[in-house]
């Protein structure tokens, strides 16, 4: 990728030093030409042919149903490139991981070389060449220890050991002298980074003193100096010229297989860098943004869109309160059917604008967001034409640019590759743009594989060339309620200045018992939600749904079904009977079951969404996260209703309760200051599942097409099953609710 610079002057000259412009590009030209070696293996297609809704059989490797299967293929080799080498041989400049040991341990005031180089704590020394691409090119001496065993007697250098920001395959911006720290960190550790990221190296390997200026201010801020680099040379610089870390690297890694699960790239903050070139954060982001709202930018009842306060002038009090009804404003790119948009939307954020080209997806955004602004147009258009004020700068922005060009099931070029690559590379001017505190990314995890690394490390530059901090990690999307198998590569990224959101902790787990999580969502438990739609909805037509002849082999439901794609994968309904509806393919992909879908392509606007509830969750948490980081009060309060009601709203004891009123695209529950008005017909839906059979039934599938298991279970209770193997309800299982009306409103009490 071509390099962003700033504009030199007479005091700080512009200095172009490395060749990374041109690198980077020919890079690129050359994956082109060479291809996607994975892409030459022949896959077995026998019998897997699916079924269309109208009967027909298609060929399931068409469109974006190729990804997900070739995903499956990169599995076992992908996990092999991420589990980068964690220790080297004794004799290497590398990192060894400070351990607990048995051995006597003192610290040293300064150790003397052979040479006579006298070495105290503080200093940072650069190291002997070594073969391992890993391997550090530069240490900090943090203390300087005299370690006993009981056979021999050594010393070590201990502390942070870095390498040239040029050496992290274009992930950060290619600078002469700028650095990047490494820290490899274990998830079971609780310590943070400082003390995780000590290593230990053998003096010998030390070969010269150099000056390392670790700060959290932009490039080229504390680089060296221009005139000493014209008067000494490129080379003079590398070798003695002071060094610069903005940057550190950050590899998780599971405690029992010791891969690498999570990865991240991280600013300096203030409190981690060097008195002398300390920045404070503050000015970091008015820089970037020009301040921030506290508690979000969207406060109802005002002309503009909230108070920006100045964070660098210490007069300037911070709101300590939220404002009624005020939320964290948030957009959507390549925004598709809308599933992102309603996960945001349900978190509780403002959601300012949608954006997709396609038609279909067009049009299903303006049914199920009336009061959002839809951009219906191509993402490199709308990169270069002004916004109105009120879309400018929103507190979170979600990105899922199309994969396909990626995916390695890409085999040949394609009518789209350029407009999918320039697709690619305007995330960066998207950024530049529309300037968020926080993003997210959602995208197929096959991109981090080996094959495609150009293309993932320039997107991730794209970022990262404008201070943008980033976090990336493969989430198993059961683990936060999704009742499929689905997994995609999610990235967090925070804005100068700003802290960078850790992942969601899972909130559904197959040992519920032992994690003290939910239990994981089944597709039994998932389709409750639509087991009183009535046969002849537009998507939950059982009388005109395919069925097969002969039948299929049923299958157990309470195990997730397959990723669900474009013409919805290889799932069918669990008797072996039919093909699933829309809706239920709608619902297992974690759609509310009221969210609307224009009629063409559905399965394939279902397939090509991010799971809404996933993204309710990982919203939800980002909204806390940035509450405390703005030291709010209330940040325990829920986030309120997104429907354009910006009255208060009450959180309920269970998702499940929430979820009744939510179905009803009502954003939350009523109080008696705030009382819920419902008409009839929410009345009577309410009456039917608020206290339905759902929130007592565990009966579960015990094998066998006519589920003789669950059937016994169902009966033990009074319950009917129907043919198509659901429980019939009992009329003593509803409640029964009055409609409500403006003078006497309906108040929905959960405790009672």
């Amino acid at each position: 990728m071509a390099e962003i610079y700033n504009p030199g002057s007479v005091s700080q000259p512009l200095v172009i030093d490395d060749d990374d412009g041109y690198e980077s590009l020919s890079g690129i030209k050359h994956e082109l030409e060479e291809g996607h070696l994975l892409l030459e293996e022949r896959f077995d297609v026998d019998d897997v042919f699916e079924v269309d809704e109208y009967g027909n059989e298609v060929n399931p490797f068409e469109e974006l149903d190729q990804e997900y299967r070739a995903e499956g293929r990169l599995e076992g080799d992908l996990y092999e490139v991420i589990d980068l080498t964690e220790d080297a041989d004794d004799n290497a400049a590398t990192s060894r991981p400070r351990t607990a040991t048995a051995s006597d341990e003192d610290i040293l005031q300064y150790w003397t070389l052979d040479d006579g180089l006298l070495l105290t704590p503080h200093m940072t020394v650069e190291l002997r060449p070594s073969v391992d691409q890993e391997a550090i090119e530069f240490l900090r001496i943090l203390s300087i220890v005299k370690i006993t065993e009981p056979e021999r007697t050594f010393v070590v250098l201990r502390g942070w050991g870095f390498r040239r920001s040029r050496n992290f395959q274009g992930c950060l911006p290619k600078k002469l002298n700028e650095v990047c720290l490494i820290a490899k960190m274990k998830t079971s550790d609780k310590r943070g980074w400082k003390e995780q990221a000590l290593i230990d190296v053998d003096p010998r390997q030390v070969m010269m003193l150099r000056d390392l200026r670790m700060t959290n201010a932009d490039f080229p801020d504390y680089r060296f100096n221009a005139n000493e680099y014209h008067r000494l040379g490129k080379e003079m610089i590398k070798e003695s010229g002071p060094l610069v870390c903005r940057w550190r690297k950050e590899e998780h890694r599971h405690p029992r297989t010791k891969t690498a699960c999570e990865f991240a790239f991280v600013r300096l903050s203030e409190d981690e860098v060097d008195d002398r070139y300390r920045v404070k954060d503050a000015q970091m982001v008015n820089r970037w943004r020009g301040g921030v709202v506290p508690g979000g930018s969207h406060i109802p009842n005002r002309d503009s869109p909230g108070l920006v306060l100045d964070l660098e002038d210490e007069g300037s009090e911070q709101a300590s309160d939220l404002q009624p009804g005020q939320r964290y404003t948030a957009a959507d790119i390549f925004a598709g059917a809308g599933g992102a948009s309603r996960g945001i939307e349900r978190s509780g954020c403002r959601l300012l604008f949608s954006l997709d080209h396609w038609e279909p997806a067009a049009r299903s955004l303006r049914r199920n967001f009336p009061g959002t602004h839809i951009y219906q147009k191509e993402v490199t258009d709308f990169v270069t034409e002004d916004l109105p004020p009120e879309h400018s700068y929103p507190d979170i922005l979600h990105l899922s640019p199309p994969c396909q060009f990626w995916s390695p099931a890409h085999t040949v070029a394609g009518k789209d590759d350029e407009k999918n690559i320039a697709v690619l590379f305007s995330c960066t001017d998207l950024i530049k743009k529309l300037r968020p505190r926080v993003f997210t990314v959602e995208q197929t995890f096959g991109l981090v594989h080996d094959r495609f690394r150009l293309y993932f490390h320039t997107f991730l530059q794209g970022f990262t060339s404008h201070g943008y901090s980033l976090r990336y990690k493969i989430l198993h999307l059961n683990q936060y309620g999704l009742a499929q198998t689905r997994r995609r590569l999610v990235i967090i990224g925070a804005g100068p200045g700003e802290k960078l959101p850790p992942f969601p902790p899972p909130t559904h787990s197959k040992t519920p018992e032992v994690d003290g999580l939910k239990p994981v969502v089944t597709p039994y438990q998932a389709l409750l939600a639509i087991k009183r739609i009535k046969s002849g909805h537009p998507m939950h037509n059982l009388a005109t749904v395919h069925r097969f002849d002969p039948p299929k082999r049923p299958w157990d439901p309470s195990k997730p079904v397959n990723t669900i794609t474009c013409s919805g994968g290889q799932n069918y309904h669990w008797l072996g009977e039919r093909q699933f509806t829309d809706l239920e393919y709608a619902v297992l992909q974690g759609f509310p079951r009221w969210h609307q879908f224009s009629e063409t392509n559905v399965k394939k606007q279902i397939g090509n969404a991010f799971a809404p509830s996933v993204v309710r969750v990982l919203y939800e948490h980002l909204i806390r996260f940035l509450r405390k980081q703005d030291g709010v009060a209330g940040s325990n309060l829920p986030p309120s209703s997104s429907s354009g009601d910006s009255s208060p709203i009450a959180i309920p004891d269970s998702d499940e309760e929430r979820d009744e009123l939510q179905f009803l695209g009502l954003g939350g529950l009523g109080t008696k200051d705030q009382p819920m008005k419902l008409d009839d017909e929410e009345v009577e839906y309410l009456g039917e599942s608020a206290r339905g059979w759902s929130a007592t039934m565990t009966g579960r599938w015990d094998g066998g097409r006519e589920g003789v298991g669950r059937r016994a279970r169902c009966e033990a209770r009074g319950y009917e099953v129907d043919t198509d193997g659901w429980p019939e309800y009992r009329e003593e299982d509803f409640m029964e609710l009055d409609a409500g009306t403006m003078q006497d409103p309906v108040v929905i009490d959960w405790e009672t």
